[in-house]
């Protein structure tokens, strides 16, 4: 591709096809069941379970082998299938299953996962966060009863530990906290081998040496290991889509992609209705800004 110039509408719709056949979201290259979805999570990095944005792939779209293809809510149909896989790549460890896409369930890739957590994890105590009025006290009664079980419970279990007894107002301040914990990346999901309950696990106790990994890291450097995950199969990108549905800083995601550029390692180029943009270079990446 090398330095290649993409402006006509005609070249951008040929980097579309790109990414929809090395996101398997083409009818030639449709994952076959969910026995070949853990290798698209290795590969991209970041794989949401349903369509969550434009600028990240999904095993739905990737299994019907359409991006067009809609959602159904019946069970048997493709949806319902896909929905079920959360059980059988959950219990496989295909990946880690938390919230990253724009809030949404999301399977992390081993490798990447010390970056994410760098990039978009919360590394400060709950405790701390409390105190500073940046965590709820619902979302703290919820880290301390999982801690005081060892990590891991099942969510009728977490109700009744963390003091949210049945009820609709009870269940909204519930699954309010869990989301503040979700998305400070507290909080993943995890799944039993003997039944159908996804359980709730307390991120720093289950993953441990992810975490220690992700400390190691400067953000610099967790950016570049994500880019470099993302872009080849992603072909391109969009800074400001990817930026905000990653809720990732838009300057510090363009000062990445600037660096990939200045080693030679991306090329900038222009996409019709997206402003100045960025190409992989000799090792073959895309990205824009």
């Amino acid at each position: 591709m090398g330095a290649e110039r993409v402006g006509p509408m005609s070249d951008r719709a040929i980097l579309q096809a790109r990414r929809l056949e090395r996101w398997r979201q083409t009818a030639a290259t449709r994952l076959a069941d969910d026995g070949e979805a853990p290798e698209l999570i290795e590969r991209a990095g970041l794989v949401t379970l349903f369509p969550a944005s434009p600028e990240v792939p999904d095993l739905f779209h990737a299994y019907v082998g359409d991006p067009d293809a809609a959602i159904s809510s019946r069970w048997d149909s493709p949806s319902g299938q896909v929905y079920g896989w959360r059980w059988s790549l959950g219990r496989r460890e295909a990946g880690v299953y938390t919230a990253i896409v724009r809030g949404r369930p999301t399977w992390v890739s081993w490798p990447l996962l010390p970056a994410i957590l760098r990039l978009r994890g919360e590394s400060r105590p709950p405790d701390d966060l409390y105190a500073a009025g940046e965590l709820s006290g619902d979302a703290l009664r919820i880290v301390r009863a999982l801690a005081a079980s060892g990590g891991v419970l099942s969510t009728g279990d977490l109700r009744r530990a963390a003091g949210f007894p049945t009820g609709k107002p009870q269940r909204a301040a519930y699954l309010k906290a869990v989301a503040e914990l979700d998305t400070r990346l507290l909080l993943a999901k995890v799944f039993a081998p003997d039944d159908d309950d996804m359980r709730h696990a307390l991120v720093a106790a289950r993953y441990p040496e992810q975490i220690a990994a992700a400390r190691r890291l400067t953000r610099e450097v967790a950016l570049e290991q994500f880019l470099t995950t993302y872009l080849p199969p992603a072909v391109y990108a969009v800074p400001p889509v990817l930026a905000k549905h990653l809720q990732l800083p838009l300057p510090e995601l363009r000062a990445g992609l600037g660096r990939l550029v200045a080693a030679d390692r991306a090329v900038p180029v222009s996409l019709p209705g997206q402003g100045a943009s960025a190409m992989p270079g000799p090792r073959r990446w895309t990205s824009g800004w």
